[in-house]
């Protein structure tokens, strides 16, 4: 069907940048301590930026609806498409429970302190549903919610950074003495930092989800991907020594860092509730167009998959506006199932369900590491198309780029299936065992549905 062009730069720079940045991340690598500096420049260097150049070059080359699986579908053919998007969207509906749980929890803070688990699910079973609702209206209302999570998140930066000016004003100095020795990054825990600045910066891709819905692809991908990336990096860094600064990096909660920043530098009693509210609705905010800015991608991928055959039917089904009406609903059915088992099990074995949530991200990085290989495939064989944007320099510079970034989601790959330093059978063997389970769900479907002949 005809799509409406309702997708312009700035449209698409925010959806980018709602995607990817998420405030939530910033207390867990503040956390680390000093050397996540290090390792964030690190990961934005060898990472971050050749992805989202990769990403650009794609996305302005072969401007399709579905983005990744288009790619790799005309580089490696359906079968290996196929795969890419089932890696790519089977993980997103495991994900959702985990962040409206979180949600929930942050809500309960706020509103309900004793707010008993089965409500938390509850809450959060309204809220998958929500999204689900999100998801199938039209592109041009539906992409208003990540344009106003960045701005909301823009918001909590510049909450953040003026906590932070205001502590050091007072105080004469930030909470922690930062080093260049303590700068330098630790190689002995890079297990620990590799995988959560990782999975704290994919997604440049995404946008290209909806390549069919946008006014000029060929000239707005390049620029928002490229502008957003620099940006969120940036912001990553700025933010991080901004906690820093107001506390002490031993004392720091990952579960709710930025109220405590808050909390310690506006510490007026008068003003705590009132800026826990606020600060708090900001950060649901975020956390709810975070996820919604992932399902109108991943959706659209694998509704993309589905019209051209290559997924069952059910998933292709559209609404009269184009919205991916069968791939909305699926994950939001499974989500809900995932959240009522969490709700069993969360008593005696929470352990399990984030077991579960670390095999999904191993499952989703999966895609990715086909990803690579089709740009270095696609910038081999077609050398005759008009590239729009290219990956600035030779051929080489472009496949060392790709290779580098491979090599880091190999890595965050290996190191989260084997969890080193913890205990096998309770955290390695159950990711592992995830993690087969779905390759082969995904082995049984592509037989299914793709032909020899393709």
């Amino acid at each position: 069907m005809e799509r409406k062009k309702v997708l312009g730069f700035w449209d698409m720079l925010l959806f980018s940048f709602c995607a990817i940045f998420g405030v939530e991340a910033i207390a867990i690598t503040a956390a680390i301590g000093p050397s996540a500096v290090s390792w964030w420049l690190i990961i934005i260097a060898g990472y971050f930026l050749p992805a989202g150049l990769i990403a650009a070059e794609q996305g302005s080359t072969y401007p399709a609806q579905g983005g990744i699986y288009t790619w790799v579908k005309r580089a490696f053919g359906s079968k290996w498409a196929a795969r890419t998007t089932w890696y790519y969207w089977i993980s997103l509906p495991i994900w959702i429970p985990a962040m409206y749980i979180a949600f929930a929890e942050i809500f309960g803070h706020m509103f309900f302190p004793d707010m008993p688990l089965w409500a938390q699910v509850a809450f959060g079973i309204v809220m998958i549903w929500v999204t689900v609702g999100v998801n199938i209206c039209p592109l041009k209302s539906s992409k208003w919610v990540t344009n106003i999570g960045s701005i909301t998140k823009f918001v909590v930066v510049g909450g953040m950074i003026t906590a932070a000016i205001t502590f050091f004003i007072k105080n004469g100095g930030m909470a922690n003495p930062i080093s260049l020795s303590g700068i330098l990054p630790n190689f002995n825990a890079a297990i620990i930092y590799i995988p959560i600045i990782i999975y704290n910066v994919v997604g440049s891709e995404l946008i290209s989800s909806a390549a069919g819905e946008m006014k000029n692809p060929k000239v707005d991908v390049p620029r928002a991907v490229i502008l957003s990336a620099l940006a969120i990096g940036s912001l990553y860094l700025l933010c991080t020594l901004a906690m820093w600064t107001v506390i002490p990096i031993d004392q720091i909660k990952v579960s709710s860092g930025i109220i405590q920043m808050f909390i310690i530098a506006f510490n007026a009693r008068t003003e705590l509730k009132l800026i826990t509210i606020v600060i708090g609705m900001f950060i649901l905010s975020t956390l709810f167009t975070e996820v919604v800015a992932w399902t109108l991608g991943e959706n659209r991928t694998v509704a993309a998959a589905a019209n051209d055959g290559d997924f069952p039917k059910i998933f292709a089904l559209l609404t009269k506006n184009g919205a991916p009406l069968g791939a909305s609903v699926l994950s939001g059915m499974v989500s809900t199932v995932i959240i009522v088992i969490y709700g069993f099990l969360a008593n005696d074995a929470g352990e399990l369900f984030w077991n579960v949530t670390s095999f999904c991200m191993v499952v989703g990085l999966f895609s990715y590491l086909i990803h690579f290989p089709a740009f270095i495939c696609l910038r081999k064989r077609d050398r005759d198309i008009v590239r729009p944007y290219r990956v600035p320099g030779p051929d080489w510079v472009a496949y060392l780029l790709a290779i580098l970034a491979g090599s880091f989601i190999l890595a965050t790959v290996v190191i989260l299936a084997l969890q080193p330093g913890e205990d096998f059978f309770r955290s390695a063997l159950p990711i592992m065992t995830g993690s087969a389970i779905a390759v082969i769900a995904g082995e049984v479907l592509i037989i299914r549905k793709i032909a020899p002949s393709k």
